[in-house]
Formats: C-alpha cells, sequence, structure tokens
C-alpha cells in the first residue's frame, strides 16, 4: 500500500503528548519520518513510531529559546537529510489569573513559548521547507486565538498573536516561488 508521506520528513512539536503525539503516529502510519520534539524526554515515541514502520528521532528542546529551536531543525535535517511538513504544536495555558493579576513571569512564559516559540519554529523550518520546493507549516492554535476567555489573559493573547502570525506568514509565502530563502 502506498502512504502519502512515504520519503517525506515531518516535525512535531509537543510531539509526545495530546495532540502532538496522535499527529506523529499519524504521519508515521502515512510512512513519513517524524522528527518528534517535546520539553522533557520520551523515548517511547520513538519506539511507537518505529513499530508502524516508520523512521523517528526524539529531539528535546525549549522552544522558547532560538539556540535550541535552531538546533532543533539542525538535528532533524542531520537526521534526515530534508524537512517538509511541521505541525507546530506548542502551547501552555500559564497561571489563571485575572489580567491586573497576570504576573509578568507568567505572561513572559505562556507568550515566549507560544507565541515566540511557533514563530521561531517558523523562522528555521521555513528555510527548510523551502529547499523541498514544496511542503506545509500548520501552527495549532485553540479557539482561544478567535475569541477571548476571562482569566487567561496571556494564554489568550498569545494564540491570538499565533493566528495573526499564521495569516502573515501565509501572504509571504503561499505564492512566493520555492526558492532559497536566503538567495
Amino acid at each position: 500500500m502506498e502512504t502519502i508521506f512515504k520519503g517525506k520528513v515531518a516535525g512535531v512539536t509537543v510531539g509526545a503528548s495530546g495532540i502532538g503525539r496522535a499527529t506523529s503516529l499519524a504521519f508515521a502510519k502515512q510512512g513519513a519520518k517524524v522528527a518528534v520534539v517535546d520539553w522533557k524526554e520520551n523515548d517511547e515515541m520513538v519506539g511507537l513510531i518505529k513499530e508502524l514502520g516508520s523512521e523517528a528521532i526524539f529531539i528535546k528542546c525549549d522552544l522558547s529559546k532560538a539556540e535550541e529551536v535552531k538546533a532543533m531543525v539542525a538535528k532533524a535535517i542531520a537526521a534526515f537529510s530534508r524537512l517538509d511538513y511541521a505541525f507546530n504544536n506548542a502551547g501552555i495555558e500559564g497561571t489563571q489569573a485575572n489580567t491586573f493579576d497576570c504576573t509578568e513571569q507568567n505572561w513572559d512564559k505562556t507568550i515566549g513559548v507560544n507565541l515566540k516559540g511557533i514563530w521561531l519554529c517558523m523562522k528555521y523550518e521555513i528555510p527548510e521547507i523551502l529547499k523541498q520546493g514544496k511542503g506545509a507549516i500548520v501552527n495549532c492554535t485553540s479557539v482561544a486565538g478567535q475569541i477571548g476567555f476571562a482569566g487567561l489573559p496571556a494564554y489568550v493573547a498569545s494564540k491570538h498573536g499565533v493566528v495573526g502570525l499564521t495569516k502573515t506568514t501565509a501572504l509571504e509565502y503561499a505564492s512566493r516561488p520555492h526558492t532559497n530563502p536566503n538567495d
């Protein structure tokens, strides 16, 4: 049976749990090699993907840190020589508090992972995907990217930001000829 992602490489952030785990396994079932990225060690996912007959690596990464994200993409390229797809699934809720009571630490951490992390992923994924001539990036957000929720100002702001960032990036690259972005 021919699979739709045979010979392709997918990177999945927060790929060892929840939606990311399901996405990692779905890519593997369709033949993709998967770079499973998460903030805590999880070699179980690599084993599950190999049981499905595909290849995988696990990459530990704090998505709020530029050097770690850059290294994460480089490790995926070193392992598989390409990146065709990325599912950017980072998201933490942060501490519940009304806007007035939201701490700067909570704000910075939530925005750092949820919004800056998505931006950093795309910053380093886009050049690699463009080298393939085609591919896709999907940024996971939540209904909080469309409406507000009392008590989660940083989370809601970050998810609204991801929606805007994704729209902007789509306008920049969707109709762009697929060439090396560094030219």
